[in-house]
């Protein structure tokens, strides 16, 4: 599992593009779905998440070469200020691994539209 910080902007959109990888070769990830949440506290219930997110990724080539994209919308990060804890857990019907965790720091924005 690998520790990784994040941030970004209030009410902005976001995508990460997500490699996954194993034994250094790239995993099929078609069909697999991805939670990503998002919560003030790693002991938080998960029904008091800030941000989740579900993606299953589709049967394609970029699927099939381990390659996924999280994406959020302004209205996903249209959240308070501040430092929230995250992971991103991939789950298949024989799968389930956190592999990512950390920080996410929600920013604000100078330009008031």
């Amino acid at each position: 599992m690998r520790n990784i910080n994040l941030q970004l902007v209030k009410n902005d959109s976001k995508t990460w593009r997500i490699v996954i990888k194993k034994n250094n070769l790239p995993e099929d990830i078609s069909g697999w779905s991805l939670y990503f949440t998002c919560k003030t506290d790693f002991n938080d219930a998960d029904s008091a998440a800030i941000i989740t997110k579900n993606v299953t990724f589709p049967h394609n080539a970029e699927s099939e070469a381990g390659i996924g994209y999280l994406i959020l919308t302004s209205a996903d990060t249209n959240v308070a200020l501040g430092e929230l804890y995250y992971d991103m857990k991939l789950i298949d019907t024989l799968y389930r691994e956190t592999f990512m965790r950390g920080k996410l720091n929600i920013l604000f924005t100078v330009r008031k539209a």
